[in-house]
C-alpha cells in the first residue's frame, strides 16, 4: 500500500480520505498542505506504533524496515589508548558488540549490567588498565570499554543495533511501509483514530477501537514468529562497507 496514490485512490492517504469524509472526501488531505503534512506525521506515528508492537510482542524477534538500504550495523576504528567511543546513532537498541583484535579476529564484547555496582565500579575505577576488552557499558550513545585497547583495529568497533522506521515526508507518492503489507492498512486505522480522538469526533470510539484490534492482531502475529524466521521482513544483506 503506497503512501498516495490519487488515481486508483488505494493508498494510504486516500484510506484516510475515505474513512473521515466519506467517498466525496478525496483530495481533502492532499490537497490542502496544512492537512498533508498533518497527516504525514500520523502515520509516522503510526509507524512507531507498529514498530513498538512488534518488537515488543517477543523478544526473540528481530527485524529491519526493509527500505533501508544498507543493514543496521555501525562500526569505527579502534583506537590504541581510546577506551571512550562514540555512535551517533538512531538506533532502538543495541543488539550486539563486537571488537576486531590486532590479529583480524572478531570476538563478542559482553553488555555490564548496569544494576551491578560491582561491574560498574569495576569500569569507572580500572581506567588506566589496557589490553584487550572483554566488556562494555553503554550510557547514551557512548560506550566505554572494560579495558583500554592498546592495539590499533581499521574498523575495528562494530555495533548491530535495532532502529526505527524509515519515516514518510509529505511529497511521497509511491513509497511504501517497510513491513508485511498485510498490515499496511493500520497506519490508516492509527490515523484516523488518531484524528478523531485529538477533534473529539462522534465516530472516536468506534476508530479507536478498530485501531485496538488491529493492534491486538499485530501483537499476536509477532508472539508466534519462530526465531528461525526472523529475516522474513528484513532487508537483504547489503554490507556497504
Amino acid at each position: 500500500m503506497q503512501f498516495s496514490e490519487i488515481t486508483t485512490k488505494s493508498g494510504i492517504l486516500q484510506g484516510i480520505e475515505e474513512k473521515l469524509f466519506g467517498d466525496k472526501g478525496y483530495g481533502r488531505i492532499t490537497s490542502d498542505t496544512d492537512l498533508l503534512y498533518q497527516f504525514t506525521n500520523r502515520v509516522n506515528r503510526g509507524l512507531d506504533r507498529f514498530y513498538f508492537l512488534s518488537m515488543t510482542a517477543d523478544g526473540r524477534w528481530q527485524w529491519d524496515d526493509n527500505n533501508y538500504q544498507n543493514v543496521a550495523i555501525a562500526s569505527t576504528n579502534v583506537v590504541s589508548g581510546q577506551r571512550i567511543y562514540v555512535f551517533a546513532l538512531d538506533h532502538l537498541e543495541i543488539e550486539k558488540v563486537l571488537i576486531k583484535d590486532s590479529s583480524g579476529v572478531w570476538r563478542v564484547l559482553d553488555p555490564i549490567d548496569s544494576s551491578d555496582k560491582t561491574e560498574i565500579a569495576y569500569i569507572e575505577n580500572n581506567t588506566s588498565r589496557t589490553g584487550m576488552p572483554t566488556k562494555y557499558d553503554k550510557r547514551g550513545d557512548v560506550l566505554y570499554l572494560d579495558v583500554t585497547p592498546n592495539f590499533n583495529s581499521s574498523a575495528g568497533l562494530k555495533i548491530y543495533f535495532r532502529r526505527g522506521a524509515d519515516y514518510f515526508t509529505y511529497s511521497d507518492t509511491t513509497k511504501k511501509p517497510g513491513f508485511a503489507s498485510v498490515f499496511h492498512h493500520y497506519l490508516v486505522d492509527f490515523a484516523v483514530a488518531d484524528y478523531a480522538i485529538d477533534r473529539v469526533l462522534p465516530i472516536a470510539k468506534n476508530k479507536y477501537d478498530i485501531r485496538v484490534e488491529v493492534e491486538n492482531e499485530i501483537t499476536a502475529y509477532f508472539s508466534k514468529r519462530n526465531r528461525d524466521e526472523r529475516q522474513a521482513l528484513s532487508t537483504p544483506y547489503q554490507d556497504n562497507r
